[in-house]
């Protein structure tokens, strides 16, 4: 699970991981549209800006934008508010088209998801088990997209305890998420891992260059004030 407040840059970190995974990838796109995603994935893979490529989109062909689509492994579904039902649906036709399962689901993101019990949390737990059980049967790592609440400096990771619906029992692993832009970075904290180290409390975390204009991370490689 990768969470965080609005405007950490949820949905583009994941959308960038994929890319740099470059494995075959099934996304439940419900919380962005399809220009852009799709604007994303070519401002990534380009190095122009997001915006330059929308404009390039709009008014012309658009040929040495969508070039640079060529080889993706990223399959998308940009159904808003999909049911258990409609996620299961979408990957029976992957493996009718593909004869394989996806290696990665991404569901980006939880609360974009129909449960027969509502939007509560009850909801998303019952949600977040039938995607565990996904995982296991499909073989798929399962990333899961969500919120943290509204609380604490948003340029900094929350804790686990902020995470909305107090659905942590099921993750593998949790990264609490925050982008600073003063500091032009995307800080990210292992709040939980199963197996491993992590930080509960989200103090500790990482930094990774952001450049949002480009849809694209890298290394950090300025001066860290807290973190690593």
């Amino acid at each position: 699970m990768v969470a965080g407040q609005p405007g950490s840059l949820k949905s583009m970190f994941a959308q960038w991981y994929m890319d740099e995974m470059a494995i075959p990838a099934l996304y439940f796109c419900a919380d962005s549209d399809p220009s852009t995603a799709v604007t994303r994935l070519i401002a990534k893979r380009t190095g122009i800006e997001v915006e330059q490529v929308e404009l390039g989109l709009e008014y012309s062909s658009g040929e040495e934008y969508l070039r640079a689509l060529e080889g993706t492994q990223i399959h998308f579904c940009f159904d808003s508010a999909p049911t258990l039902g409609d996620v299961a649906d979408e990957i029976a036709a992957y493996v009718e088209v593909w004869d394989r399962f996806p290696r990665l689901i991404v569901v980006d993101n939880l609360v974009n998801v129909e449960s027969e019990m509502g939007e509560d949390f009850s909801g998303m737990r019952l949600i977040g088990r039938e995607l565990h059980r996904l995982s296991r049967e499909t073989g798929a790592a399962v990333l899961i997209l969500h919120h943290m609440r509204e609380v604490g400096d948003p340029r900094f990771p929350q804790p686990r305890s902020e995470l909305q619906g107090k659905i942590a029992q099921l993750p593998e692993r949790i990264l609490s998420i925050a982008f600073d832009s003063e500091e032009g970075c995307l800080k990210l904290a292992v709040v939980k891992n199963r197996g491993g180290k992590a930080d509960p409390t989200g103090k500790m975390f990482y930094r990774l260059k952001a450049d949002p204009e480009r849809a694209t991370f890298s290394p950090w490689t300025g001066i860290s004030r807290g973190g690593m």
